[in-house]
């Protein structure tokens, strides 16, 4: 019996079929693979007749003069950095802000920062919901912990979203 070598001289394995080939439908297969887990396996999709849903955030901007606090009003319609609309302010609130200051002693305390201000805004967009993901609008996406550069009609600034519902 004669022995073959596991890949001859044409460089096919066995004699029989070339690795080019060999590599090359392995590609096809990763290539496809890929197109169909990007444009087919998406969670459900929690989206109405309409295509959108109510979503409802927070945003907490740290540290702002009062006067821009004041600034910020229900109804103020929100834009990101990019132009997505972000949804309606819903409500404002306001706490003094803090800052932690080392004291002569070495201690370190809060004191309340004046003039200053920390701002709570509640949002509502119409969105989507795709799994444990939000959007605010189709491509906006919703993290909690995530910083935002925001405008509306008489602000423009960076706030973090506090939470997502």
């Amino acid at each position: 019996m004669k022995k073959r070598k596991l890949i001859d001289e044409q460089g096919k394995i066995f004699g029989v079929i070339s690795a080019v080939d060999i590599l090359a439908v392995l590609l096809l297969v990763a290539i496809l693979l890929m197109a169909y887990m990007r444009f087919f396996s998406g969670g459900k999709s929690d989206v109405s007749q309409s295509g959108f849903v109510p979503v409802s955030y927070e945003i907490k901007v740290y540290k702002v003069r009062e006067g821009t606090a004041r600034a910020i009003r229900p109804g103020d319609g929100l834009v990101s950095e990019d132009g997505e609309d972000m949804g309606n302010v819903t409500a404002v609130s306001t706490a003094p802000a803090v800052e932690l200051v080392e004291c002569s002693d070495g201690t370190v305390r809060p004191m309340e920062v004046e003039g200053y201000v920390d701002v709570m805004i509640d949002v509502t967009a119409q969105g989507t919901v795709a799994g444990d993901r939000y959007y605010a609008g189709r491509t906006f996406e919703l993290g909690a912990g995530a910083e935002v550069e925001f405008t509306s009609k008489y602000v423009s600034t960076t706030g973090v979203i506090w939470s997502v519902g």
